[in-house]
């Protein structure tokens, strides 16, 4: 893995900026489009019927995926297979009565642990499949997940009684005897209630796999777990303002300008940027997600949902674009910086053409998906994208005949 940190020199894989202050409030938002992929639609929740925030919405049937809820007062305007779509509008009496009578939970105080508390907080929003792990060490992965991304250092420094609510879930969550904070090494961060680790910032570092690496000396060792700062800091917010998870926070930015901001579930990305003073140009890109391993969206109107880490403008001209019928040439540059020492340019090419069984004989499982291999491709191939299309690939392939069986059931 040394191999990476000797090749990436790029000031832009940094991981640390200097931000301290607290985040800027995002915008109230004028039209909302939440996820409900798998949800089941409350009885009563309709086209043109009128919501309050911390009104139940959907329900998802896993135990680990949280449940909707309506971030703002508003009026349903659609409702498709994936997505509700509110307008804001001006509540009247009655439905204010409603959201004044909306009741705080005291998750301090609750008796429930483990699956049980589990349980309760997805009742609330929040999506628990990696807070209550089976292992004997836990790691919160301290770290900004991407290059360009910078709500770490404000989260670890100005939002501290909110991660120490959360932490003092995760202990109620996870069965773990051992729960450690991988933090930057160039922070020199000491806190009182939890063990620091303190690893390099410089991307891929804040790779989970990496992050494990770096604390406990191991590949993939067992009984270790991990876990997101940004999921440690939803958990806190539930906790502290005793209300279901309707904000998430995200980093909004571009060549010139970077912030970090509160923003409502569901805020349309076109309104983010307005709000942020950002201007999207012919031929600049949108990503949803960090600048590395986010996905490119063609429209304004997609929304923000409770995993996004961050909104870029990648400028047209500033990065070279990718070229999807461009062939590999076989330069090598990819397989040097590979932190799982894989032949991403092999991957590629057998995903490109429908190959995808041959991956998993190339170990495709192991790619960690950092996105440097694209990064550093000479051809201008979407190394990346053709990864992810063969693992999801693989993984249908795996489904396919258990979904048969059940069918038949």
């Amino acid at each position: 893995m040394k191999e990476v940190f000797q090749i990436i020199r790029d000031p832009r894989f940094q991981l640390l900026y200097g931000v301290r202050q607290r985040f800027s409030v995002g915008p109230e938002p004028r039209r909302v489009r939440l996820n409900r992929e798998g949800c089941t639609l409350v009885e009563g929740v309709v086209k043109k019927s009128m919501v309050y925030p911390y009104m139940l919405l959907a329900t998802h049937p896993s135990p680990v995926r949280g449940n909707v809820f309506a971030p703002i007062f508003g009026v349903v305007t659609e409702i498709n297979e994936r997505s509700i779509f509110l307008d804001a509008a001006e509540p009247g009496e009655d439905v204010r009565a409603l959201a004044a009578g909306v009741e705080k939970q005291d998750l301090l105080s609750a008796p429930q642990r483990g699956a049980e508390l589990a349980m309760l907080l997805k009742t609330l929003g929040v999506n628990t499949r990696s807070l209550g792990q089976d292992c004997e060490k836990l790691i919160i992965n301290g770290l900004n997940p991407d290059p360009g991304v910078t709500w770490a250092e404000p989260m670890l420094l100005t939002h501290q009684e909110t991660l120490r609510a959360g932490l003092e879930m995760l202990r109620r969550l996870s069965p773990a005897r051992e729960i450690v904070l991988a933090a930057p090494k160039e922070l020199r961060l000491r806190l009182n209630d939890v063990q620091v680790v303190h690893v390099a910032a410089h991307y891929p570092a804040s790779i989970d796999a990496l992050v494990v690496k770096a604390v406990t000396g191991e590949e993939n060792p067992a009984d270790v777990g991990i876990v997101g700062l940004h999921n440690v800091w939803s958990l806190g917010r539930v906790v502290r303002t005793g209300y279901p998870l309707v904000e998430t926070v995200l980093t909004i930015g571009s060549r010139d300008h970077s912030g970090n901001y509160i923003v409502r579930e569901g805020s349309l990305l076109g309104d983010l940027l307005h709000f942020a003073h950002i201007d999207l140009k012919p031929g600049d890109t949108l990503v949803r997600g960090g600048p590395l391993r986010g996905e490119s969206l063609d429209r304004l109107d997609r929304s923000v949902t409770r995993g996004t880490t961050g909104v870029f403008v990648v400028e047209a001209g500033t990065i070279p674009p990718m070229k999807g019928h461009s062939p590999c040439i076989n330069c090598g540059a990819c397989v040097l910086v590979c932190p799982a020492r894989l032949s991403p340019g092999m991957l590629s090419r057998n995903a490109e053409f429908a190959l995808h069984p041959r991956n998993r004989e190339e170990h495709i499982d192991s790619c960690l998906e950092c996105g440097l291999c694209g990064y550093v491709c000479i051809a201008r191939r979407p190394v990346l994208q053709y990864i992810r299309l063969s693992k999801n690939k693989l993984r249908k392939t795996l489904r396919e005949p258990f979904a048969a069986t059940q069918g038949d059931a």
